[in-house]
């Protein structure tokens, strides 16, 4: 007779792997985990051997230092489709072990809001272990609408390792319907963090996502910025209003200001201490100082924070 209350198999696997976590080695569970693998590392760009590193993506704004050692990113009984995921970080040579990369991961929730609280909630660090491999158990995020359109799920990772320069970037996941039309996740070197995910079943998904770091000692910045950013500008070319979305991921002293092609500044949108954030500003065409509405022709949309011009866009008035 079989006992009463048995688990079934989804529940089975979903404790084996927290074991596994709780454990901190992904050799303990082999092909429990994954069994076969469901990313491709990055060929080469030339016949010099290795690999092409992990390219990076934008930091966003929800980026908080110092969340807890854990490899349960998402607690039990955290809503949303539960998703394991492993991988390796590697050189790039894509064969040599990175051991003890501290890699810290935000994203999210179920509903696509992050929690910026003291509790951490679905944000964790870990480190590689020995033999380069790290797991954690999250959610698959919630898509949010980001401007005038939606960015696909993705989660955030950061890795650092002394000897090897720092990486920002984000994972996606294959078949997510906004990839196509988002400014970074459509990018053609994001390909590679775009990862299937396997239906394990029970409300369960899993994954794997090998980080190649790029293997220099050389200072190599984060090609997004890592003080903020701003986004497409909607609509482009605009006849009365645009909206300017701009992101900050310090608190600084903003300025976003409006030039002219030569540099000649029309008008100061924004000039405030603000806090880490998402942010929209509308320009409506005045000129400011140039007494009502300027001319049609190309314009300049800077984003400075301290006085340090971070990111440009180019805006064209009809």
């Amino acid at each position: 007779m079989e006992p009463k209350n048995k688990p079934n198999p989804a529940q089975v696997m979903a404790m084996d792997r927290r074991k596994f976590l709780r454990a901190g080695s992904l050799m303990s569970l082999g092909s429990l985990l994954l069994p076969s693998r469901l990313a491709a590392l990055p060929e080469a760009p030339d016949d010099g051997g290795g690999c092409a590193p992990t390219t990076d993506d934008i930091l966003g704004p929800y980026y908080l230092a110092g969340s807890p050692n854990t490899t349960m990113v998402a607690q039990t009984d955290e809503p949303g489709t539960r998703l394991f995921l492993t991988g390796t970080v590697l050189s790039n040579d894509c064969l040599t072990p990175v051991p003890n990369a501290k890699i810290e991961v935000w994203q999210a929730n179920d509903a696509a809001v992050y929690d910026l609280s003291p509790a951490f909630t679905l944000r964790g660090t870990m480190f590689s272990d020995a033999n380069g491999l790290y797991a954690f158990e999250t959610i698959i995020p919630g898509a949010y609408l980001n401007g005038s359109q939606y960015r696909p799920k993705h989660i955030h990772f950061k890795v650092t390792k002394p000897g090897f320069p720092d990486l920002v970037t984000q994972l996606y996941f294959e078949g997510d319907p906004y990839i196509a039309a988002d400014p970074w996740a459509s990018q053609p070197d994001a390909v590679l963090r775009i990862i299937p995910l396997n239906d394990i079943g029970g409300g369960q998904s899993e994954g794997m996502f090998d980080i190649v770091l790029d293997g220099f000692t050389s200072i190599k910045p984060n090609r997004y910025g890592l003080d903020g950013d701003v986004l497409p500008i909607y609509p482009n070319p605009m006849l009365d209003r645009a909206s300017i979305h701009f992101n900050v991921f310090r608190k600084a002293k903003v300025q976003v200001i409006i030039t002219d092609a030569d540099g000649t500044e029309i008008v100061t949108l924004k000039d405030e201490e603000m806090a880490q954030g998402r942010y929209t500003v509308q320009w409506n065409g005045s000129g400011g100082g140039y007494g009502g509405a300027v001319a049609a022709g190309l314009y300049l949309v800077h984003l400075r924070m301290d006085g340090n011009t971070i990111k440009s866009q180019r805006i064209v008035r009809q």
